[in-house]
């Protein structure tokens, strides 16, 4: 009983920080006043499709070493990751933490947990890599002339090296230095890892079998692509549809900055900047820009809520095996 409200009390700061760091929720209200509600509710329910191909990314890297789990535990799994880490963008890797804690809770190995999540990482920003190929192929075809398509081109260069470096480093020594770091630092109270069933040991058996990371870029490519078509939704219910081409085009770039723009929380203004400078070359006036941000900000905050009350029911629910089970 303690532990549960200790748990949604957590929620509740989680929720108390997050109105603070956006300044209220106003900007949500903004949107509901355009699209209304329904516009709200309508793209939340759209953007289970995307959440769900996630999920089949990754359900799709587990190993054939460990019990299999099903489908809804994967989607699940993600929809916590991004209400936490979208809500809870100001705590580092909130997110990811909360995925890792999610897939203990389901049984699985906290080392392999964490490799699970560190892969997916790994896999959908691959994926992303194809999504800007195909967007930036849009604004090229489109728009050759556009300052966008020549910043489009510098970022697809610079992120080939980084992707090499993001997969060569989870799979060096550095990955069982860190994971051994506290035990190092803290003999007494942190037990050291096996080398055998470690993260890294975890990661190694992950890519072992490449065809689970391809099936997984392909599941996360499709996620793109699905979640790019939610602002072609989104601006049809604002009264403002554009072209597939041109909405893929708009939404491999808006992705591309709040990759790069992680370090700040939930990119929080920088999403509603960039629509309304690629929002501009489109053809779409500030306002209606501006308030396909809010819709979307709109559906973040929904679903968000429910990812934070249902990690702490999935948490209650395994603190409660564990007691029966002792």
């Amino acid at each position: 009983m303690t532990a549960g409200l200790a748990r949604l009390a957590l929620v509740a700061a989680v929720l108390a920080l997050a109105w603070w760091v956006r300044d209220g929720f106003g900007d949500v209200a903004g949107a509901l006043d355009t699209a209304g509600l329904s516009g709200v509710l309508i793209i939340s329910l759209y953007h289970v499709l995307p959440m769900t191909l996630c999920g089949m990314s990754w359900y799709a890297l587990q190993t054939d070493s460990s019990e299999r789990r099903g489908i809804w535990v994967f989607t699940m799994g993600r929809w916590i990751k991004d209400g936490v880490g979208e809500l809870a963008g100001f705590l580092p890797l909130s997110g990811e933490v909360a995925a890792i804690r999610h897939l203990t809770c389901f049984g699985f190995r906290p080392a392999m947990s964490g490799a699970m999540v560190v892969v997916d990482v790994t896999a959908e920003a691959i994926a992303q890599f194809f999504f800007s190929i195909l967007g930036v192929g849009m604004w090229l075809w489109r728009y050759p002339d556009s300052e966008i398509t020549r910043w489009g081109l510098i970022a697809l260069g610079i992120s080939i090296p980084v992707l090499f470096a993001l997969v060569a480093v989870q799979r060096s020594w550095f990955v069982h230095f860190l994971e051994s770091l506290p035990s190092k630092l803290m003999p007494q109270t942190w037990e050291a890892p096996e080398q055998e069933t470690g993260v890294l040991a975890s990661i190694h058996e992950l890519y072992e079998k490449k065809s689970r990371v391809v099936a997984s870029v392909i599941w996360h490519t499709l996620a793109w692509v699905a979640g790019g078509l939610e602002a072609w939704i989104a601006l049809y219910l604002l009264g403002h549809p554009l072209s597939v081409a041109d909405i893929l085009a708009m939404e491999s770039i808006i992705f591309a900055i709040r990759s790069i723009a992680f370090v700040v929380p939930a990119a929080i203004g920088l999403q509603e900047g960039g629509y309304m400078i690629v929002g501009a070359i489109l053809g779409l006036s500030t306002e209606v820009a501006l308030a396909l941000s809010l819709l979307k900000r709109g559906r973040e905050l929904l679903l968000g809520i429910g990812a934070l009350l249902a990690w702490h029911f999935v948490e209650g629910g395994a603190a409660k095996r564990r007691q029966a089970e002792s």
